[in-house]
C-alpha cells in the first residue's frame, strides 16, 4: 500500500454541495486574519451532480415583523416535533443568506408571496433549474480566493476522536492514489447531505449515501429523528397505505421515492456543534432536530445555507489546538482499516443493491413493526459480507465504504422506526395509522454504546402558549398551512 499522507489543517469540511462550499468559505473568512487553514473534502469529482444542482432554488423567508409566522409554519408542518430554538434561529438567519448570495453575484428572482393572505412570508429563487451549479461555482471561486484547499476523490472513512471526546481530524482514502490521507484538525464540519440513496427508489443523485450519519455515529455523536424521512408519493395513495395496510402491498411499494432526511446529527442550535464530540459540527441535511416529521417547501435550501454560514463562523471561536497527543495510534488504526478496504476482493454492488431493497421494503413508506423487524434480521444477515468489500477501481472503493455506511444507517433508521408507534407528517406506520400527541410528542435519539446502538426517547417541552393540534399526514414538502 502506498505511504500514508498527513495533512495538517485547522478546519476540515466534509462535503462540497451548497452547505460544504458555504461553510468552507465562511470558515476561511472568519479565520482570515489569523491565517488558519481550511480544507474542503469531497468523495466526488468536481462538478458532479448533487442535491444543490438538482434543486430549483426556492428559499423561504420572512420579513422581521413576520418572523413568528414563519416559525409557526415550520413548526406546525413538522407535526410539532421540530426544536423551536432551531426553528427560530433559521428564521432569524435567512436574510443573511440572501445578502450573502447577492454579494457573490447570484441573480435572484423578484420575491413572491408564499400564499394569499400571508403577508411577509415569501419565497426567493435563484434563477433557473440549472443554476445550482453556477451558484456552487461562485462560492467555490470566492473560497479559492480566500485560500480554501479542495480535495476531491477523497472518501472519509472515520472521524479521529481523542480519548476525552474531542475531534483530532478525519481519515480518508484517496480514491485516485489508493492510499490513506489523514487530515489532522481541531474542527470538522459535516456537510455531507442526506441518505436518500439508502432506498431502492429515490430522486436523489448518486452518492447521497448517509456518510455523515455513519461517521458521526462511529465518533460517538447522538443522532435524532432518523426515522423521519420525506417520501415523494402520490398524495391520493397515502390514505391507501394507512387504510389497506398489508393488502395491495406490492402495488404500493411500486410507487414513490425517498427524498429528504428530516433527522440527522444532534446539534446545539446556537452553534451547530455536537454536544457529545467537541469540535464536530454539522450543517444542512446531515444535521437534525429542525424539521420534525415534515418540511415546509423552500426551507431546506434556507437551512443549508444559513446553517453553513453559522457553523463556518464558529471557526474563529475555536481555541487553538496544536497538540494531537495520542492521535498517532488512532491514525494507525484508521490506516489499517483502509488497507483492509484496498485489499478487499468482493464486489460491493450486489451488497449495495440488497441493502437498498431491504430498506425500501422494510423501512420505506409502507412499514409495520413486522416489516421493520424483518429488515433488521435481513441486515444482520448481510453483516459478514461487509468485511471483504473492495476492488481495484475508485468506484469499487467508494461503493465499498458506501455499503458499510448504508448498512449502518439502515439499522439505525429501523431501530428508531420501531420506537415511533404512530403516523405523523411524512412518517407512516401501517400498524399505527393515526397521530398520537398523548404519547408520541418525543424525540428518538440514538448513539453508539459498548455493545451497539442505544436508543433513547426525549419528551418535547413546548411553551405554554402552544397547544399542539392534530398533525397533518402527507407526502413530500407540505404546502403552506392557513394562517391561524
Amino acid at each position: 500500500m502506498p505511504e500514508r499522507q498527513i495533512i495538517d489543517s485547522d478546519v476540515v469540511v466534509l462535503g462540497a454541495g451548497a452547505a460544504g462550499m458555504m461553510a468552507a468559505l465562511a470558515a476561511a473568512e472568519a479565520t482570515d486574519s489569523r491565517e488558519r487553514s481550511v480544507c474542503c473534502v469531497s468523495k466526488m469529482p468536481p462538478a458532479t451532480p448533487n442535491c444543490t444542482t438538482r434543486a430549483y432554488g426556492d428559499i423561504t423567508w420572512a420579513l422581521s415583523e413576520h418572523e413568528d409566522e414563519l416559525v409557526r409554519q415550520i413548526h406546525e408542518t413538522g407535526g410539532w416535533l421540530g426544536e423551536l430554538d432551531a426553528i427560530r434561529g433559521l428564521a432569524r438567519r435567512v436574510p443573511t443568506v440572501l445578502d450573502r448570495l447577492r454579494l457573490l453575484g447570484v441573480e435572484l428572482d423578484e420575491p413572491r408571496p408564499a400564499a394569499e393572505g400571508m403577508p411577509g412570508v415569501i419565497r426567493w429563487s435563484y434563477r433557473g433549474r440549472d443554476s445550482g451549479q453556477s451558484v456552487l461555482d461562485r462560492i467555490r471561486d470566492r473560497a479559492l480566493e480566500r485560500g480554501v484547499r479542495f480535495f476531491c476523490d477523497h472518501m472519509a472513512t472515520q472521524l479521529l476522536v481523542s480519548r476525552n471526546g474531542v475531534i483530532d481530524g478525519v481519515a480518508t482514502v484517496s480514491l485516485k492514489a489508493r492510499r490513506p490521507t489523514i487530515f489532522r484538525a481541531g474542527m470538522v464540519i459535516l456537510a455531507t447531505g442526506g441518505g436518500a440513496c439508502l432506498y431502492a427508489r429515490t430522486d436523489n443523485p448518486d452518492g447521497t449515501t448517509g456518510d455523515g450519519f455513519a461517521l458521526a455515529y462511529g465518533a460517538g455523536a447522538e443522532l435524532v429523528d432518523l426515522e423521519l424521512i420525506s417520501f415523494g408519493y402520490p398524495s391520493q395513495r397515502v390514505r391507501d397505505i394507512l387504510e389497506r395496510g398489508e393488502e395491495m402491498r406490492e402495488e404500493l411499494l411500486g410507487l414513490g421515492h425517498a427524498h429528504y432526511f428530516l433527522g440527522g446529527v444532534a446539534i446545539d442550535p446556537s452553534n451547530h456543534q455536537s454536544p457529545q464530540v467537541g469540535g464536530l459540527y454539522a450543517a444542512g441535511e446531515v444535521s437534525g432536530g429542525l424539521f420534525g416529521a415534515g418540511r415546509l417547501g423552500g426551507s431546506a435550501l434556507a437551512d443549508c445555507l444559513a446553517g453553513a454560514l453559522e457553523v463556518g463562523g464558529q471557526a474563529d471561536r475555536r481555541d487553538d489546538r496544536t497538540d494531537h497527543a495520542g492521535v498517532d495510534d488512532r491514525i494507525d488504526g484508521a490506516c489499517a482499516q483502509i488497507e483492509r478496504l484496498l485489499r478487499g476482493t468482493a464486489d460491493p454492488a450486489p451488497v449495495l443493491q440488497r441493502i437498498r431493497e431491504i430498506a425500501w421494503r422494510g423501512i420505506g413508506p409502507v412499514k409495520t413493526g413486522t416489516s421493520i423487524t424483518r429488515a433488521l434480521e435481513e441486515l444482520d444477515a448481510l453483516t459478514p459480507r461487509l468485511a471483504d468489500l473492495g476492488g481495484a477501481s475508485r468506484e469499487d472503493i467508494r461503493h465499498a465504504v458506501e455499503a458499510q455506511n448504508l448498512h449502518t444507517l439502515a439499522r439505525l433508521v429501523a431501530l428508531a422506526s420501531l420506537e415511533r408507534e404512530e403516523t405523523r407528517g411524512n412518517y407512516w406506520r401501517v400498524d399505527h395509522p393515526e397521530p398520537d400527541n398523548a404519547s408520541q410528542l418525543r424525540k428518538i435519539v440514538i448513539r453508539r454504546g459498548k455493545s451497539g446502538p442505544e436508543v433513547a426517547s426525549r419528551p418535547l417541552e413546548l411553551p405554554d402558549d402552544i397547544a399542539p393540534s392534530q398533525p397533518r399526514i402527507g407526502a413530500g414538502c407540505f404546502n403552506y398551512i392557513a394562517p391561524g
